[in-house]
């Protein structure tokens, strides 16, 4: 599954760095660059406080100089694509260790990003212009967590990426930086949430998994549905909670789970 969430906070945004720069008993992966906006700015390999915050707060993470012309203070500082592993892959990677799953997801991922990356827009309004022009490319951060929120103090295993791209993009026609017009890369989400799917089942056969279809999903064959049912307990909450308040709209389920969502633990080991 892939969601994108916007964030017009440049203190929301710094937060997802405080929790994911350190690898907090297992549950989290050290983040890393990605993007050729992020090759272009000198990004690579582990993210870096410092550089992550001068990007929120829209400045270049070397000069310190403003990075787009605008910096309001309500701005749209950056989105978060967050991808999502069906729940077999993740109980598959709780219990073996196995880190090919892993890298697997996050090959899926990355293909993924450079999919989207290639259709990045900036808009065009110069010389009474009203357009938009491709530049292709983008500048993020990919964070990887291995759980899920905590139900009843504690988390069941999910893996999942959350790939925080900034509201920059380079335009070599203007030679400067500008927002980036994220619209079509919305819209297309399903597209791209397909496709995502599409590597990671072909990666985990590659691996020697067999895939089980499910309607627009899939699951690894030969786990029984009782036990992805017992590591589900935050998608139970959400559909039990929704349930009562008479919600159906998926949209609104998503927006339930982050209004229902406990804070994460960080006493409590792999």
């Amino acid at each position: 599954m892939i969601r994108i969430t916007q964030q017009d906070s440049a203190s929301g945004a710094k937060r997802y760095y405080a929790t994911a720069d350190y690898y907090s008993e297992g549950q989290e992966i050290v983040g890393r660059w990605g993007g050729k906006g992020a090759a272009r700015l000198g990004l690579e390999g582990t993210v870096d406080k410092y550089s992550f915050e001068r990007l929120c707060d829209n400045l270049h993470p070397a000069t310190g100089e403003p990075l787009t012309v605008r910096t309001r203070s309500e701005r749209t500082v950056g989105y978060d694509f967050t991808f999502s592993v069906p729940k077999s892959v993740s109980l598959l990677y709780a219990m073996s260790g196995d880190e090919g799953i892993m890298d697997a997801f996050r090959g899926a991922v990355d293909e993924t990003m450079r999919e989207m990356e290639a259709e990045m827009k900036t808009r065009v309004r110069r010389n009474g212009q009203d357009t938009d022009r491709v530049t292709g490319n983008m500048t993020w951060a990919e964070f990887i967590h291995t759980t899920s929120r905590p139900v009843a103090g504690s988390p069941d295993p999910q893996v999942h990426a959350h790939v925080f791209v900034f509201n920059a993009t380079y335009c070599d026609e203007e030679r400067r930086w500008k927002a980036g017009q994220f619209r079509e890369l919305k819209r297309d989400a399903p597209y791209f949430q397909a496709a995502f799917r599409v590597r990671l089942a072909s990666r985990l056969k590659d691996l020697g998994f067999g895939i089980q279809r499910k309607r627009d999903d899939f699951e690894i064959a030969g786990i029984p549905a009782d036990v992805l049912g017992r590591f589900s307990r935050r998608t139970s909450h959400i559909e039990k909670t929704a349930k009562e308040k008479g919600i159906t709209d998926p949209r609104r389920k998503a927006e339930l789970g982050a209004e229902t969502r406990e804070k994460k633990g960080k006493a409590m080991s792999w």
